[in-house]
C-alpha cells in the first residue's frame, strides 16, 4: 500500500477497508499458518495432514527419526514418550541438557505463524527456551485467523504465564548478519495434527 493510499484512507475514514481488505470467506488457515511460520524461521510440518497416520506410536517414531539417535527428549504431552520426566515442581536448571522439548499448543495464529503456550501446556515455563529444539503439536482446528481473535480464548486470561512463539530465536547485528537460534531454541517445528 502506498503512502498516498494510506493517508487517503485516513482522511476519508476508510482506514479499516484500506488496511484490511476483504478476506476470502473460507481461508485455508493451516496453509496461511504454515506460510507465516516459515517466513519467521519456523518449520511447518504437515506430514500427518497429508498422509494420516494411526496412533501416537507413529508420531513417537516419526519424532525420533527427525533428530539424532542420542537426543534427549522432554515431553509435556502424555502422547510422546520422553527420557526426561518432570513436573511443575521441576527446577528450570534440570532442563539444561534437553535436546528436544515437545509441547502441545492451545492455539495457533494464521496471521503471524505464532503458537500460544501457557503454564498448563509447558508444565515448566522455561521448557520453551531451554530445549535446543522445540516441537509443538498443533491441532489445525485450533488455528485462528488473526491476533484480534485471541481474546476469545479463555487460556490467556486463566494462565499465570503465557508466551506466543514464532520461529526460532534470532539475532542480527548492525552489518545485517542474521543468526537463527542464537539464543533460546535453535529450531521450532510445528507439527499439524
Amino acid at each position: 500500500m502506498s503512502r498516498n493510499d494510506f493517508l487517503t484512507g485516513i482522511r476519508q475514514h476508510k482506514i479499516m477497508q484500506t488496511l484490511f481488505p476483504p478476506q476470502p470467506e473460507n481461508p485455508d488457515l493451516a496453509e496461511e499458518f504454515g506460510r507465516a511460520l516459515t517466513l519467521m524461521g519456523g518449520i511447518w510440518d504437515d506430514t500427518f495432514l497429508r498422509t494420516p497416520q494411526n496412533g501416537y506410536t507413529t508420531l513417537n517414531a516419526y519424532l525420533r527419526g527427525l533428530y539424532p539417535a542420542d537426543s534427549l527428549f522432554c515431553s509435556a504431552t502424555p502422547e510422546i514418550i520422553a527420557e526426561v520426566d518432570f513436573s511443575a515442581r521441576t527446577q528450570a536448571a534440570a532442563l539444561k541438557d534437553v535436546d528436544v522439548g515437545v509441547v502441545r499448543a492451545c492455539f495457533g495464529v494464521a496471521e503471524t505463524g505464532a503458537v500460544f503456550l501457557s503454564d498448563p501446556q509447558l508444565c515448566v515455563n522455561s521448557l520453551s527456551a531451554m530445549a535446543k529444539h522445540l516441537v509443538v503439536l498443533l491441532d489445525v482446528k485450533h488455528i485462528i485467523e488473526h491476533l484480534h481473535l485471541a481474546h476469545r480464548h479463555p487460556q490467556p486470561f486463566n494462565a499465570r504465564y503465557t508466551v506466543m512463539v514464532t520461529g526460532s530465536a534470532a539475532m542480527a547485528d548492525s552489518e545485517s548478519a542474521l543468526m537463527l537460534g542464537a539464543k533460546g531454541v535453535q529450531s521450532l517445528r510445528v507439527i499439524a495434527i
